[in-house]
């Protein structure tokens, strides 16, 4: 190799590295959001707000447990169809659709495939999202969401 070439691999090297460090330790802001039912009862959810491209890649991929309460809110920039798979993730999960104006439009039980990529269902919704919230599978029967009239509120006074 020639020493320009070993330079650029040396870069190509570094920039991976940057890369992948980036993607490993990138979090986004804690929120508290709230899932107001039609009945007047309520449940607060603090959550983890994926709003870029690089939280919505990642999710919630390498953790080993949420709370009861707790989960992940991918905020996307325009309502669409947002498919999920669950790559290296191991926690089962709701994924909670909601449109721009926070009302549940779809909710999608989703299962952990770990590493296995060539058997990692991609779930897709059939309804148009702003926002996902990710939480622990079974929240959505437990706490009696009911799609159309259930709202995901957003506090923006948290921080």
């Amino acid at each position: 190799m020639k020493p320009y070439e070993i330079a650029l691999v040396g870069v190509a090297a570094l920039v991976i590295l940057f890369l992948l460090y980036s993607f490993l330790t990138a979090k986004g802001a804690n929120k508290k959001v709230t899932i107001a039912n039609p009945d007047g009862s309520s449940v607060d959810v603090q959550v983890e707000v994926a709003d870029t491209p690089l939280m919505h890649m990642k999710g919630l991929m390498g953790r080993k447990s949420l709370g009861e309460t707790e989960g992940m809110l991918f905020v996307f920039q325009n309502e669409g169809i947002y498919p999920f798979w669950m790559l290296n993730t191991t926690i089962p999960l709701d994924a909670i659709y909601a449109d721009k104006t926070g009302t549940i439009v779809e909710v999608i039980a989703m299962e952990p495939c770990g590493f296995n990529i060539t058997d990692c269902k991609v779930y897709r919704p059939i309804n148009i999202a702003k926002y996902v919230l990710e939480v622990n599978m079974g929240f959505s029967k437990t706490h009696d969401l009911s799609i159309g009239k259930s709202r995901i509120v957003l506090d923006s006074t948290s921080n």
